[in-house]
């Protein structure tokens, strides 16, 4: 479903629910906003048997897609969602007119909230259409992903037109992706499969702070130490704002002219954050020294001593580049962007960083699509710590190369997976497998309770 789709049926229910304060019900301001979201509706239908509507931290959630200034937009759905408690309004195939609008009824009605909401709309004859009302604070793992994603986007957009960011966005989208990492780091580091082209730059961003968090962790760093490690892995990329998107986005390779430009971009980035407000110096030095090496090669060119920390930016930045699809270079699978950084401990990268770096993703990181000597195919899900040539994984293509369409859990190193073992990794470009829209449909069941 388009996002003009989305727009018209979002524009047609806070019509309904605004008009249902000015009118009684049965008004046709109500009933004709009704036949329209029905009508818009149909359109999802073609594809999926339901679609969602959530209010997460006062934004508006259409499926994954956070609404870009939805309390403008469409102030009347949150108000009437906010006013009964509900989170989440499920829309399913089927749904009539009627129905539509005696749930416009019931949710600017009296205040009933909670199971009793859920069963008046049972009462009316409403069964297309379900309120959820979870407990407040608690955050769908795509969500964190796709907020971290745009607060990445609107930092970029307000640079570019000249204004400083507020630190306060970062700083929240930071702590949902520690929240994230802390509850489930393995599923949070699927969300790292997402590589949209389009958004190559925002994607990278967030991916890269979802690594140097999960690294931080396993280095044992402390709640501040970790936090100005996320937002710097966030933002590290930020000075790209400073460079002309002629050269980001050229698909051939760089003259020196050029590529002394793009050099300028942690420098420039760095500078951008000793102007935030509530940025400490640790974040804007790591920016800085992202893409100096452990050898001091690299940019910018520096005899300092180097922060221990921006290695762990310098890794985890190189390890979501090699595995994305490049305008100059084919993906590699995460088994082989790990032995590439492997021959490269010493001279780019620390060597007890990356050991530990390599550690924590394991022999199989996850996201690695293997063939089992089953021959079915899976997806690592997990790294196994005791086992690390066993990982757990999601079994999705039978023998024949036929998809599963409910993939099987399951732990290589237990016994009831009746002595499968891993042949080999394969090349994503050889199966029939997205592994964004997988992860997205893994994390979208997960929920991390957040503090803000």
């Amino acid at each position: 479903m388009s996002d003009i789709e989305h727009e018209h049926i979002l524009k047609n229910i806070n019509a309904a629910l605004k008009n249902r304060k000015l009118y009684p019900a049965g008004h046709p301001a109500i009933t004709t906003a009704a036949n329209r979201a029905v009508q818009f509706s149909m359109a999802a239908f073609k594809t999926k048997s339901n679609f969602i509507i959530a209010l997460v931290n006062d934004a508006l959630v259409f499926e994954a897609d956070i609404i870009a200034d939805s309390e403008t937009m469409y102030p009347d759905i949150i108000k009437y969602m906010a006013e009964k408690a509900v989170n989440a309004i499920i829309i399913e195939k089927g749904v009539s007119e009627n129905e539509m609008t005696a749930f416009f009824d019931i949710l600017a009605g009296p205040a009933v909230t909670g199971q009793e909401l859920q069963k008046t709309l049972h009462a009316k004859g409403i069964v297309h259409m379900t309120l959820k009302s979870v407990q407040m604070g608690k955050k769908n793992m795509l969500a964190i992903y796709n907020g971290a994603r745009e607060t990445v986007k609107n930092v970029m957009q307000e640079i570019r037109m000249g204004k400083l960011p507020k630190s306060e966005s970062v700083s929240a989208a930071v702590d949902d992706i520690t929240e994230s990492v802390l509850s489930d780091q393995n599923a949070v580091i699927g969300l790292t499969m997402i590589k949209n082209y389009d958004n190559y730059l925002y994607n990278h961003c967030v991916n890269v702070s979802i690594m140097s968090l999960s690294l931080g962790k396993a280095l044992n760093l402390d709640k501040d130490e970790l936090h100005a490690v996320g937002v710097a892995a966030l933002l590290h990329d930020i000075g790209k704002t400073g460079v002309s998107e002629d050269i980001i986005r050229k698909p051939g390779g760089l003259s020196s002219e050029e590529w002394e430009k793009l050099k300028e971009h942690p420098q420039l980035g760095s500078n951008i954050i000793h102007r935030m407000e509530k940025m400490v110096d640790l974040v804007a030095r790591l920016v800085f020294e992202h893409h100096i090496r452990y050898d001091h090669s690299g940019y910018p060119q520096t005899t300092s001593t180097l922060h221990p920390f921006s290695q762990i930016l310098t890794i985890c930045d190189a390890y979501d580049a090699l595995t994305t699809l490049r305008v100059y270079q084919k993906p590699h699978s995460p088994v082989e962007a790990v032995k590439i950084m492997n021959n490269l401990s010493g001279k780019h990268f620390n060597p007890d960083t990356l050991k530990r770096f390599i550690n924590m993703i394991g022999v199989y990181p996850v996201g690695t699509i293997v063939r089992l000597s089953s021959g079915e195919l899976a997806i690592v899900m997990k790294v196994n710590p005791d086992a690390t040539f066993s990982p757990f994984v999601k079994i999705v293509c039978d023998s024949e190369g036929a998809n599963i369409t409910d993939p099987v859990d399951t732990d290589l190193a237990a016994e009831d997976a009746r002595g499968r073992t891993i042949i080999s990794a394969v090349n994503p470009a050889t199966v029939s497998i997205n592994l964004a829209d997988f992860f997205e449909k893994e994390a979208s069941q997960k929920e991390v309770i957040t503090q803000h």
